[in-house]
């Protein structure tokens, strides 16, 4: 049949929570039935399968963000879950640039990679500097104050492109609630820790 439409997949309600945690022990039963084999294709098939189920973790805390924030009760997935760290001081590191490996050797350690992280290959990289620490939401917001999302020399074409067909004013879970700056997250709606890391821009 027709598959379901991406952007409404947070509106299913099926199947139960029941019928779910049933599918996952029978799956968690046969995985581990195959993770004790010695075959050396199946454990990469399994590494495989493993790396990208922790994408979908990710996705799905990221799906439920998403559903929750449409939600208008203002409900929050995880309000005790601990908070991130300051960021910290910012020092800008210099890097050299030149022509230097970009991409996955599995030669030089073995270790997991997908497909698209290799083969390793040389490119051309300007010099630049990359700051020490993440961005915070102080910065992301003198941002947002200094008009950049009013001018389209701070913007990638395609960017700049998305702002103005969707009216983009301030990142997606920002929202002004009497006159603060509040964010939605999985903790709820919050203000806006000044102090901590930007995310889901």
């Amino acid at each position: 049949g027709a598959m379901h439409p991406r952007a409404q997949r947070g509106l299913l309600s099926r199947p139960t929570l029941e019928e779910v945690l049933a599918w996952r022990r029978q799956v968690d039963a046969r995985m581990q039935a195959l993770m004790a084999t010695q075959d050396r294709d199946w454990q990469a098939l399994l590494q495989l399968g493993l790396n990208h189920e922790q994408q979908h973790q990710e996705l799905l805390l990221t799906d439920i963000q998403h559903g929750l924030w449409c939600n208008p009760t203002l409900p929050a997935y995880a309000p005790d879950a601990p908070r991130p760290a300051p960021a910290g001081s910012r020092r800008w590191l210099p890097v050299v640039g030149g022509v230097v490996p970009l991409g996955h050797d599995a030669a030089l350690d073995g270790a997991f990679h997908f497909d698209n992280e290799g083969p390793r290959h040389k490119v051309f990289v300007a010099p630049f500097e990359l700051a020490s620490r993440l961005v915070t939401n102080a910065e992301v917001l003198a941002f947002l104050e200094d008009g950049g999302y009013r001018r389209h020399a701070l913007w990638l074409s395609l960017g700049w492109d998305r702002v103005r067909a969707e009216g983009w004013q301030a990142p997606l879970y920002w929202q002004r609630v009497e006159g603060a700056w509040m964010r939605r997250s999985l903790h709820g709606l919050v203000p806006l820790d000044l102090l901590a890391p930007a995310t889901h821009l």
